[in-house]
């Protein structure tokens, strides 16, 4: 039992000192270093504010002030899940002395990038969260909601990137794929519109879609205040389960040719 308390607890050490490599990597050598957790979330609210809000006018859902309100409650997750899934993709590949020489849980190469993104999309959402209090629209008590819609979002994300990282490391056009995939299911994610607008022959498709429901728990937790129905909550705990499990497994499965086709 205490042998495998121990080998738990270096699991999670490693996985802990990975995380902050990779934040720490991320940042190293520029001028504003962590601020750029701040200003990029920002560089992409002005864009697509102006574009969407003041362009387009795409209207706004009921309970909203202002369109980076709406916009932010979506953006920042997808941001924090675009990054996990595309840097899970060369996880290995960027790694090869490690998956050649190393023994550890290679998993924990996809995880950290996982994890990491979503510490940078915390740091982002606080300051959200701050923005939506001057609004007068942030009770905390509903925050609280953030804790299984994270738990979901990284499981989904950690799930896909097993897979991307899997088949990357055989097919490496497999990047330029998940790209132009990526970037598909951005707009098919009510992100910069809101579901209304959607025809009703299209919404089943967009239903469908678990990054919907996570949207929308994410407007939930911070202006809208309302409880995600129980089909909601049952549809995207299936995806997120069934997304860790069948990515894992088919990267344990993959795993002993790792070191030879890197």
């Amino acid at each position: 039992m205490s042998s495998r308390s121990s080998s738990f607890e270096a699991r999670l050490f490693l996985l802990r000192e990975m995380v902050i490599r990779d934040i720490r990597a991320r940042y190293a050598g520029s001028s504003l270093g962590i601020l750029w957790a701040f200003a990029q979330p920002l560089l992409w609210m002005a864009l697509y504010t102006a574009v969407f809000g003041l362009i387009l006018r795409a209207p706004l859902e009921q309970g909203f002030a202002n369109f980076p309100e709406f916009l932010m409650a979506g953006l920042l997750p997808w941001m924090a899940f675009n990054e996990g899934v595309s840097r899970s993709a060369t996880a290995l590949t960027d790694n090869a002395s490690m998956v050649k020489k190393t023994v550890f849980p290679l998993e924990t190469l996809v995880l950290s990038v996982v994890l990491a993104a979503v510490v940078n999309e915390v740091i982002a959402l606080s300051i959200y969260a701050a923005f939506v209090g001057l609004l007068g629209h942030l009770s905390v008590p509903w925050l609280l909601l953030l804790v299984p819609t994270l738990l979901a979002q990284v499981l989904l994300t950690f799930g896909l990137g097993c897979l991307a990282a899997t088949l990357t490391t055989f097919l490496r056009d497999t990047v330029h794929v998940l790209g132009i995939a990526l970037t598909v299911l951005f707009y098919a994610t009510p992100i910069v519109y809101p579901s209304s607008l959607v025809p009703p022959s299209f919404r089943p498709i967009l239903r469908a879609n678990p990054l919907t429901h996570l949207t929308e728990w994410y407007r939930s937790a911070f202006t809208l205040h309302a409880a995600p129905p129980a089909s909601s909550v049952l549809f995207v705990a299936v995806c997120a389960l069934l997304s860790a499990f069948l990515g894992l497994a088919l990267f344990h499965r993959a795993r002993p040719h790792f070191a030879d086709v890197i």
